[in-house]
């Protein structure tokens, strides 16, 4: 991701220059050439349909909002660099899965949590739990903040799949906590004041033993 971050830096001051140097197009060689946040970037321009700008409640919004629990700039890069070129991506679900999967497989943690979020939601995807959890727990198992997280919040709601385990969630949110999400610092301090001092001894263990496996 390092290495895309500086290359949209140089691409900023290249574009210009070049009639077909459009930054969709930028994506499209570079996703071809095997880069994972490029297929992300695609996956989100194809999910939710790039006119020209953000859309609140769009997956490309998502980005940005979990980009903001990390103090994550690039989303505002990547935003600012598709409206200044002006550039349109048609709706297409189907690109959008395949790009979305192939940055997950790579290990692009956000297309992880995003696409975990689809399936786990049903959104613009068939629902899928046991899948979705799946990219969930590699996400946070690879240290993603959000993806710990929101694993949190998964065991403290419990579904059908996942029972309700407030001992497990508070655990999540600690490690997620440690791992920079200022979201589950708070999340964290409010569900230990809430549970007591015996469950937040309970969960410290878990957490650490949660960050052995990470």
């Amino acid at each position: 991701m390092k290495v895309l971050l500086l290359s949209l830096v140089l691409l900023a001051s290249i574009l210009p220059i070049r009639a077909d140097g459009t930054f969709i197009r930028y994506l499209q060689v570079t996703a071809a050439q095997g880069e994972p946040e490029s297929k992300f970037i695609l996956g989100l321009a194809y999910c939710d349909g790039w006119e020209g700008m953000l859309k609140s409640g769009t997956t490309a919004a998502k980005w940005r909002e979990l980009a903001g629990e990390l103090n994550d700039l690039r989303p505002t890069l990547v935003f600012g660099l598709l409206q200044r070129e002006n550039d349109r991506v048609p709706k297409d679900g189907a690109k959008a899965l395949d790009y979305l999967n192939q940055a997950a497989e790579q290990g692009d943690n956000y297309a992880r949590v995003l696409l975990a979020e689809m399936l786990l939601e049903g959104d613009g995807v068939a629902a899928d739990w046991r899948r979705g959890m799946e990219w969930m727990q590699k996400s946070a198992a690879a240290g993603f903040a959000p993806a710990q997280f929101r694993l949190g919040v998964i065991y403290l709601v419990g579904d059908k799949s996942t029972p309700r385990n407030e001992i497990e969630a508070l655990a999540w949110f600690i490690v997620a906590a440690e791992s920079g999400s200022k979201t589950a610092e708070e999340y964290r301090d409010e569900r230990t004041q809430l549970l007591g001092r015996d469950a937040a001894r309970l969960a410290i263990k878990r957490s650490r033993a949660l960050r052995a496996k990470s």
